[in-house]
């Protein structure tokens, strides 16, 4: 049997999406075992609900999408000071802080969302990636918007608009871009691979455009074990 072609994507993450942070665990799981290069870029979940605003959702929502903000004005300081390679592992890092810290006492779904939103020292997660510390101030230079509006914009709009994180190009830029797989947990050994080759057999057919149901399970991290596998419709 010959061995798999090389494969190449780009995944766009915001780092306080919890589904974004599963199923980017689970294209991480495939890269390890198969040709598979991932370039990692930014879609800032706060910039893409600038023009409906945050009515009717929990108090919290503006506040941990502005920690992602954040976040990725960082991502972007140091893709520029870096280049590239170092944003996966930042992306590790920065998801690392959120989604593997404790869960909270409160089993609902408000409480985690509050956590999320709780302001983390970027220093320290700069430090366990190996980079400079003192990126940690772009969180606060919002000069970066322009080029994370631009790039959160030319995500969604490779799928034709309306989604979110996580978004996933095949063969980029000119290959299809689907929001999803969202998933529960990621997927490990050949379940992870299993899981790869059926989302690349439906984007690789030419009419596909979408097979979605609304309700889902709440993904399944530390910080979110009280409430993994609820139901759930949040996006």
């Amino acid at each position: 049997m010959s061995p798999p072609a090389p494969e190449t994507a780009e995944f766009f993450f915001d780092p306080t999406c919890p589904f974004a942070w599963v199923t980017s665990r689970w294209v991480v799981e495939v890269a390890k075992q198969r040709p598979l290069t991932v370039r990692w870029r930014p879609l800032s979940l706060r910039l893409l609900n600038e023009p409906i605003g945050y009515d009717g959702r929990p108090a919290d929502y503006p506040d941990a999408h502005q920690r992602g903000l954040e976040m990725l004005r960082v991502v972007h300081a140091a893709r520029e000071r870096y280049g590239e390679d170092v944003v996966g592992d930042l992306y590790t890092a920065l998801g690392e802080e959120i989604w593997d810290s404790p869960a909270p006492d409160e089993a609902t779904f408000e409480a985690v969302l509050a956590e999320e939103a709780r302001p983390r020292d970027l220093a320290a997660v700069l430090r366990r990636a190996g980079l400079d510390p003192d990126l940690a101030a772009a969180a606060h230079d919002d000069r970066r918007d322009e080029a994370l509006r631009a790039e959160t914009h030319l995500a969604v709009n490779r799928a034709g608009g309306g989604v979110g994180t996580p978004l996933l190009t095949f063969d980029p830029p000119d290959g299809p871009s689907f929001f999803g797989p969202v998933i529960e947990a990621a997927p490990a050994g050949e379940e992870a691979l299993r899981l790869w080759d059926a989302v690349r057999t439906l984007a690789e057919h030419r009419g596909f455009a979408e097979l979605k149901r609304a309700v889902r399970s709440f993904p399944r991290t530390p910080m979110s074990a009280r409430i993994a596998g609820e139901a759930t419709r949040v996006g």
